[in-house]
């Protein structure tokens, strides 16, 4: 008997060895984060949130400065075994004088606090490539979200090739922070090439 018992601690070790890396959700504010942004910590499979926000008129009236007439924005989360988690974005914006859509892509480095005392809201520092520009995503609650585009971002024409266009300059004065509500993960499918990926928003992924 004790030799079974031995032997069964033994293949339990073995197995615990040879298990795969556990897929890491990252830091303290990591999860924070995930659990406000997604509903959960990143698993193995991605995940994504949507949020979006259109300016009506009264509004715009106000913020004269203000050209973003509408504004999507989806966050996605992944990570692979034994890594860190790792965050993207894209988004969406129209302008008050232009119906065209723009759009503009980036990457996601650090959660941290956003400061004292908001241990418990974090902030996902993004950047667009090619010098494109600062996106920082602070969360105000569990609907809805801050973007910072403090210094504009580099965007182009939806379907466009971004090398080719700039359009920042179409940013105002006044299109500094932006408050958008969380939306159905369809709402952010425009934002989407990959049709895999698509698939999951639309399985509420």
């Amino acid at each position: 008997m004790l030799m079974r018992v031995l032997l069964a601690q033994a293949a339990l070790i073995l197995m615990a060895a040879e298990a795969p890396p556990a897929r890491s959700a990252g830091s303290a504010p990591d999860e924070a984060f995930q659990r406000q942004v997604f509903g959960r910590v990143i698993g193995k499979d991605k995940i994504h949130a949507c949020y979006r926000r259109a300016y009506d008129a009264p509004h715009l009236g106000r913020h004269p400065q203000q050209n973003v007439r509408t504004m999507t924005l989806l966050v996605a989360g992944s990570a692979e075994e034994g890594a860190d988690p790792g965050y993207t974005l894209a988004l969406g914006v129209t302008f008050r004088k232009a119906g065209t859509h723009f759009e503009t892509f980036g990457g996601c480095g650090s959660i941290g606090p956003s400061g004292a005392p908001a241990a418990k809201a974090n902030v996902a520092h993004c950047s667009v490539d090619c010098d494109g520009g600062a996106i920082d995503i602070r969360l105000k609650d569990d609907k809805s979200v801050l973007v910072a585009i403090p210094d504009g971002a580099r965007i182009w024409k939806a379907g466009s090739d971004s090398e080719d266009s700039d359009e920042r300059k179409r940013f105002g004065t006044d299109d500094k922070l932006f408050r958008l509500d969380r939306t159905a993960l369809t709402d952010c499918l425009s934002l989407v090439g990959d049709e895999d990926e698509k698939a999951m928003l639309r399985r509420g992924q």
